[in-house]
């Protein structure tokens, strides 16, 4: 028994695992599939009847293409935008007695 590893850069949400694991399920040979949306692999257990070039061609054909994607999901955010947005200030919170009073909790939060 084979196992390749494929990179599935379209796969990024549940509904496209159920989706690539159902269309490789299909595929004769196929024993065993383990699918991530969070890493975008498959990882496909094979017999010599199928060959990862067959489960990359059925991939393509649904519509999901078999590579790295070429640009990052997530960019790192620009200096030069409002720094307010990217610098995190602690905060600090004074409970007034009233507030308390009236909530039934006499506990500083």
């Amino acid at each position: 028994m084979a196992s390749s590893t494929l990179s599935v850069p379209s796969m990024y949400a549940d509904h496209h695992v159920t989706k690539v694991r159902d269309l490789l399920g299909g595929l004769d040979g196929v024993q065993e599939i383990q699918a991530s949306a969070a890493l975008r692999e498959v990882t496909v257990k094979h017999g010599n009847e199928v060959s990862k070039k067959d489960l990359g061609q059925a991939l393509e054909k649904a519509g999901y293409a078999v590579g790295r994607p070429t640009e990052a999901a997530e960019q790192e955010p620009s200096c030069f935008g409002d720094p307010s947005w990217y610098e995190c200030a602690p905060r600090c919170i004074k409970t007034e007695a009233v507030d308390l009073q009236m909530s039934g909790d006499f506990r500083r939060y």
